[in-house]
């Protein structure tokens, strides 16, 4: 996919992401000035990590207590799906994700996918909170997924690369969530390979009956050159630095999923991307498609979540949105969703801008058509 290299590279500059959580709450204020004498208050509204007691209005209670032990999301960095070859790419980036997602496995590999937004400091919230484009009450007011987790008794786990923090201006909306968690950890290498073992660290000691674990990559995040090693590079001589990232997130994954499998018989595991690239360009943008054409890979070991379970999920409009995966994960949970809502919902298809406005995505897409 072509590339216009017109577009406006504001992304991953401090004070912007700084002003972008402000103007979430003060749309109206324009000044530094002003925002410097509430830059406490953006941030601070984060910190709490009280019980919210509310579950939102889309959850049935009770939840079931299902068979499956182990509820794995696996949430990739600025990756582009048309960079996977399990998704066509012509270069061999992604061939043992292939081969765990593979349908005669259980597996699904699902086409037309998008994320929610083109910040992780957006997506990641509105695919494990309520959180919404138009609002981040939900956030504040109704139970995240760990939440949610752990009132049907799961233990729940934050595994992160070490690049991946939680703390500062541009992380304190997913982190927020995170610090809900039973288990924060980090890994202290630089490359996503080692997620597997600070896994398997805690899956060999852990014997609490069922667990949810988000697993956050850097994946594809720019530099692109700190996203792989001298393995990605002999097995791709002759790739580029963001595909050679993508083939280290292939050998990332398959490393997790032979890990749960090695401690678990009852397992869901989910792989997509918080959202996807601009390759050589960035994310956050004005404009550009490729920051949000993502990746959305799932295998169940209940046969009741197969990959029809995953298509009930998708738009009329022929996507399935990151809007959808709190319900997906809601009902791997054993939670069932009131169907009136999640029918409005996923029909409501929408995105949330660098500007902070939202548009729904077929209406982005006509607009960002290559000429």
């Amino acid at each position: 996919m072509s590339i216009n290299t017109n577009i406006k590279n504001d992304t991953h500059k401090d004070y912007r992401l700084k002003l972008l959580v402000l103007r979430e709450f003060y749309p109206a204020v324009l000044g530094n000035v002003v925002y410097l004498g509430v830059t406490s208050f953006s941030t601070d509204i984060y910190a709490d990590t009280s019980e919210i007691e509310v579950f939102n209005d889309a959850v049935i209670l009770p939840p079931q207590n299902l068979n499956d032990d182990l509820v794995v999301l696996i949430m990739g960095e600025s990756s582009l799906v048309s960079r996977y070859s399990a998704y066509g790419y012509h270069k061999p980036t992604t061939p043992l994700m292939a081969e765990v997602f593979n349908q005669k496995n259980g597996g699904c590999i699902i086409n037309n996918s998008h994320s929610s937004a083109s910040f992780t400091m957006d997506s990641i919230p509105m695919t494990l909170s309520f959180n919404i484009p138009e609002s981040n009450d939900n956030l504040f007011i109704n139970k995240s997924i760990i939440e949610m987790a752990k009132y049907n008794n799961y233990k729940t786990y934050w595994l992160a690369s070490y690049r991946q923090g939680i703390k500062g201006s541009s992380n304190a909306k997913f982190g927020f969530i995170a610090r809900k968690s039973d288990v924060i950890d980090f890994t202290d290498k630089i490359h996503d390979i080692n997620l597997s073992e600070l896994l398997e660290q805690y899956l060999k000691k852990d014997n609490a009956p069922k667990k949810f674990i988000f697993i956050h990559l850097r994946g594809s995040h720019q530099p692109y050159s700190d996203g792989y090693d001298e393995i990605d590079k002999q097995a791709l001589p002759d790739a580029e630095d963001y595909d050679l990232t993508i083939h280290h997130t292939d050998r990332t994954v398959k490393a997790i999923y032979d890990v749960v499998n090695k401690y678990s018989r009852n397992y869901s595991i989910i792989y997509t991307s918080d959202h996807g690239e601009i390759v050589n360009v960035g994310h956050g943008m004005s404009s550009g498609i490729d920051q949000f054409l993502i990746p959305f890979m799932f295998i169940s070991t209940n046969n009741r979540f197969d990959c029809q379970f995953i298509e009930s999920f998708r738009s009329s409009n022929g996507y399935l949105s990151g809007l959808m995966n709190k319900y997906i994960l809601s009902n791997l949970l054993g939670y069932q969703i009131d169907q009136a809502i999640l029918d409005k919902e996923k029909n409501n298809d929408r995105i949330l801008l660098s500007d902070r406005q939202n548009m729904l995505f077929l209406d982005y897409l006509e607009l960002n058509k290559q000429p």
